[in-house]
């Protein structure tokens, strides 16, 4: 096993984990919710970029399945969106709320450079990460507007106060 395995080892290890604990039980819905609407969005979104040769992963979980990094995609951006989704400032004023989306797609660019630096699994080049920042910032807003639409469901709220 390579040093690349290692670290998406540790990846699916820790990252499950920290969701774990950090996603309060009556919010366990929206974080689902977030998680698997953020994966559709990635794998939309990297499909798109790698069939015109934008987006090209130098390691590869499944190589003879698809040409996207699996882990990056599936789990790695997914954990940032579920955390940037429970933490969000709800009634805050415009600034407040575009400065939190500048801060999680900042983290997420960072988390994206660090792992550039110590393994192989992402490219961190300053063209990958411009395009990835704007991509995030539309990522992240269309998953909010989703929630916002999920959360407003009538049966949603329903079984939130039943369960309170």
């Amino acid at each position: 096993m390579n040093s690349d395995s290692y670290v998406m080892l540790i990846l699916w290890i820790v990252l499950p984990f920290i969701l774990w604990k950090v996603t309060p039980r009556n919010r366990l819905r929206e974080a689902i919710a977030t998680l698997l609407f953020f994966q559709m969005l990635t794998w939309l979104f990297s499909i798109s970029l790698t069939y015109f040769g934008l987006y090209e992963p130098p390691f590869r979980l499944f190589k003879n399945a698809t040409k996207i990094n699996w882990t990056m995609e599936y789990l790695v951006f997914p954990f940032f969106s579920v955390l940037f989704q429970l933490k969000f400032p709800k009634n805050a004023h415009f600034f407040r709320r575009l400065s939190h989306y500048l801060f999680w797609v900042g983290m997420i660019l960072l988390a994206m450079i660090l792992l550039g630096k110590i393994s192989n699994i992402v490219n961190s080049n300053m063209e990958s990460l411009i395009r990835s920042f704007f991509n995030f910032i539309i990522e992240l807003w269309l998953c909010r507007q989703y929630i916002l639409w999920f959360m407003g469901h009538p049966d949603f709220e329903r079984l939130e106060q039943n369960e309170g």
